[in-house]
């Protein structure tokens, strides 16, 4: 359950739309903020210590 922001009383998620909440007593309604997904540096970091392994291997 949700609380509405301009009324105060109970809200539900809308049904036919996804991601939205729809008050109960006053009709309001809104959307909730989408989930941010962050990748992170893990994918790009790994690869680029790999190269840089190789390279110091090389300068030896």
């Amino acid at each position: 359950m949700h609380t509405c922001p301009r009324c105060g009383s109970d809200a539900v998620p809308d049904p036919e739309h996804a991601r939205v909440i729809c008050c109960l007593s006053c009709w309001h309604t809104w959307a909730l903020p989408k989930d941010t997904h962050c990748p992170g540096f893990l994918p790009r970091l790994m690869p680029a210590l790999r190269v840089l392994d190789e390279y110091r291997d090389l300068n030896r």
